[in-house]
């Protein structure tokens, strides 16, 4: 008999002796014969990482080991390793022929107002789906990297059904390719590019040495074009999540045609520069502006700027155009700071004043009468500064003609006891305006 010492390392079973149950002893077999056969199949997914031949050779060992066949994925939905031999009638699976990356945001997109992202990186295990445009099931589960989701491992069920020892190993196999990937630091080189870097050293100031900031931006050539600004685009509710964000940035890096972006506090925030002031965004916000109606995000756009080392004033008042943007101008696309600016001063005068004491008291007498009369004289008077004092403009505005609308000013002057063709008038009745505007207390527009 064996001391006890000798027997503290073995794992023990201890059943109780049964004459009436016969199938006792083939239950503790097939037990012990499933555990054995996981435990070899694990050694051989061990083996493949410790064999150095990288990634490729873990998936396919991976596939010998599943009996089906699977792909590795990032954060922004590209395909890092997939096994190529594998036959799989299916529209999600890798080829050498990949989709256009319009139908394969389609799809994505579709899978994410699904939910399925959502449940696969939340869940602490496998998860096995069913898609409507498939006849095949599959099974995914998340790549984590220091408790950081990196990505995930999609397994179809072309060739055998899902087995319960599927679940557990797949799960091996996870933390067998985060391994490879640390390994092979691919977390940096597919995950972040220098850009990404250099930007988001720039926002959390981890470099604010103005020499150390031009001499990163001349290394990265960043400092060729004279004029830069910011657009930072945030995407509705659905679409804001990690996961999507990454692929989202990837599908409107290449239809602009750069990689001077990152995410950032769920947004997205992308640096266009050129030549001319007037030429950085008018091109590129076209080719945005469909895609961001059709996937509802808007974006806040900087003020031009020529020093990266105001790269993080610049990002908050995009930040700031796109906050104050939809709350005033919900029905735009694009919010330009410059056209925000004043309610962003109104803004952080509201913190210690009553902001309706700098209004021109005259404008809330021309707001009473309308009232007391049933006209609309505000309105007409808005509309004028707006144009800028100009008869004829502000007529075809109302479409009635140009004496028409003299008559209405010079009622409003009437009223008023004012001169509009004072410039110290119009300029405190338009900042009157955009106060009313920004506390949402007149409907101006």
């Amino acid at each position: 008999m064996m001391d006890k010492k000798d027997n503290k390392n073995l794992n023990r079973i201890r059943v109780k002796r049964s004459l009436n149950d016969p199938g006792r002893e083939q239950m503790l077999t097939a037990l012990f014969s499933k555990k054995r056969c996981i435990e070899g199949k694990k050694a051989k997914l061990v083996a493949a990482l410790l064999s150095c031949r990288g990634l490729q050779h873990i998936i396919d060992v991976g596939y010998e080991v599943l009996g089906n066949p699977m792909f590795v994925s990032d954060l922004g939905y590209h395909v890092l390793a997939f096994n190529k031999n594998a036959e799989v009638g299916d529209p999600s699976w890798p080829t050498a022929e990949p989709e256009t990356e319009f139908e394969a945001y389609e799809r994505i997109k579709k899978l994410n107002d699904s939910g399925v992202f959502e449940r696969l990186y939340a869940s602490p295990v496998p998860c096995i789906e069913n898609f409507d445009y498939s006849s095949t099931r599959w099974m995914a589960h998340k790549l984590t990297i220091k408790e950081k989701n990196i990505g995930h491992i999609a397994v179809v069920e072309a060739h055998k059904i899902f087995a319960d020892m599927d679940l557990e190993l797949l799960q091996f196999l996870c933390s067998i390719v985060a391994s490879e990937l640390q390994k092979e630091n691919i977390q940096s080189s597919h995950f972040e590019n220098e850009y990404e870097h250099f930007l988001l050293d720039l926002l959390e100031e981890k470099i604010t040495r103005t020499d150390t900031i031009q001499k990163q931006a001349k290394k990265l050539n960043l400092n060729s074009r004279k004029y830069s600004l910011l657009v930072t685009i945030s995407p509705d509710q659905k679409a804001e999540k990690v996961m999507s964000l990454s692929y989202l940035k990837t599908i409107i890096n290449r239809l602009i045609g750069t990689e001077k972006s990152i995410v950032y506090h769920n947004k997205i925030t992308i640096l266009l520069q050129s030549h001319r002031k007037e030429g950085v965004a008018n091109t590129i916000l076209n080719k945005l502006r469909d895609f961001l109606a059709t996937n509802e995000m808007r974006a806040g756009i900087s003020p031009c700027f020529q020093s990266l080392t105001e790269f993080k004033i610049h990002y908050r008042q995009s930040i700031k155009a796109l906050e104050l943007g939809t709350a005033l101008s919900p029905q735009d696309l694009f919010y330009d700071y410059n056209d925000y600016a004043v309610y962003h001063l109104l803004e952080t005068a509201g913190a210690d004043s009553d902001l309706k004491a700098f209004c021109n008291p005259v404008l809330f007498d021309l707001i009473d009468y309308d009232r007391h009369y049933q006209t609309d004289y505000q309105h007409n008077l808005y509309i004028h500064l707006l144009h800028d004092g100009n008869v004829t403009k502000t007529a075809q505005y109302f479409q009635i003609h140009r004496n028409s609308m003299k008559y209405r000013i010079k009622k409003i002057e009437e009223i008023l006891n004012i001169s509009l063709a004072d410039p110290e008038t119009k300029f405190s009745l338009r900042l009157s305006f955009k106060i009313l505007n920004y506390l949402g207390e007149e409907q101006i527009g």
